[in-house]
């Protein structure tokens, strides 16, 4: 399967605080790397906090990079000017989580429709434009809503807009952040039926979501994230397997027992876990257990494979990783 993107050694640093109280620095990314390859859907997981937003507007050169590299089709999208990026942006689109801050107040869904249009398929004249608009419409379910305001569109209908909007640029590849979240049992089905549809022709997806079952119903691939980094990689047919990370076995776990709520919390991220040391350390059972805490603390865990497809970063894989059942001590 070929490539579409290729980013390598990813850092973001924020800062915070004052030069009188001192300046404090969290690594958003923390040397992070992945591919996404063309007509898969890649999705990343993790608690609040752990970074996967800023990884999805790094991926789209929606914010900026401190270190690292992102290539889309073979491109430096980071390296690109202004002209450049503005062609680019046209196959790579992000749908945000709050989709009425995306939509403009004072325009009906066909005229925001007709505006992406303009902007990005100017071979289009009017009459072409009408039709793909009627086509989009259709597509998303909305063929009924075309003159109404945002402020009169249900929160589901809003994400649909959004992915209309989306769609009429035709690009190759979309960041889906937290495309069911705020959404009621129902509204949420008729999201996840039309990313399924979307994902039978073929786009090319990273989904960022707390929800483990929209996750397990369309993914292909599962990245985990903690603190910035990467830390398990497994295909989304061996989530909730018998051998997982300790800390992905902990959002199993959580998961469960939250009865598929949306959100999984829990320790807030390190900040300045730099390069030392596993940043689940001082939380592990599986490391106090094994009494492997000093190493874990002091050493970066590269990544093990323990099946085709499905690697850890866990000094705890040399003698077995932890399974999901497995209590907090």
């Amino acid at each position: 399967m070929t490539v579409l993107v290729e980013a390598r050694g990813l850092v973001k640093r924020f800062r915070s605080g004052s030069l009188l109280r001192g300046r404090a620095e969290t690594r958003a990314l923390d040397g992070v790397s992945l591919e996404i390859r063309e007509g898969e859907v890649l999705a990343l997981i993790g608690e609040s906090g752990s970074g996967k937003t800023t990884l999805g507007k790094v991926l789209l050169r929606l914010t900026t990079l401190d270190e690292g590299t992102v290539r889309f089709a073979g491109d430096d999208i980071f390296a690109l000017d202004r002209r450049q990026l503005r062609v680019k942006r046209r196959d790579f689109q992000m749908v945000f989580q709050n989709q009425r801050a995306n939509l403009h107040p004072k325009m009906t869904v066909q005229q925001m429709l007709d505006e992406s249009l303009r902007l990005h398929r100017p071979d289009l004249d009017a009459e072409g434009r009408a039709a793909r608009i009627t086509e989009l419409l259709e597509r998303v379910g909305l063929a009924a809503r075309a003159a109404q305001r945002p402020a009169s569109l249900s929160g589901g209908e809003r994400r649909r807009v959004g992915l209309a909007r989306i769609l009429a640029t035709r690009p190759r590849l979309i960041v889906a952040d937290e495309p069911t979240s705020g959404l009621d049992a129902a509204i949420k089905l008729q999201i996840i039926e039309l990313l399924r549809t979307l994902k039978d022709e073929k786009l090319t997806y990273l989904l960022i979501s707390h929800d483990l079952g929209l996750v397990r119903r369309i993914a292909d691939r599962v990245l985990v994230m903690l603190s910035g980094r990467i830390i398990e990689e497994v295909p989304a047919d061996r989530l909730g397997g018998p051998q997982h990370h300790p800390y992905t076995g902990r959002l199993m776990r959580a998961a469960h027992l939250l009865d598929d709520r949306e959100k999984v919390t829990g320790r807030e991220p390190q900040a300045n876990a730099g390069d030392g040391g596993c940043v689940y350390a001082a939380d592990c059972p599986v490391a106090r257990e094994r009494g492997i805490q000093a190493r874990c603390r002091a050493e970066r865990p590269p990544f093990v494979e323990l099946a085709a497809g499905h690697r850890v970063a866990c000094f705890a894989s040399e003698a077995g990783v932890a399974e999901p059942g497995q209590e907090d001590a």
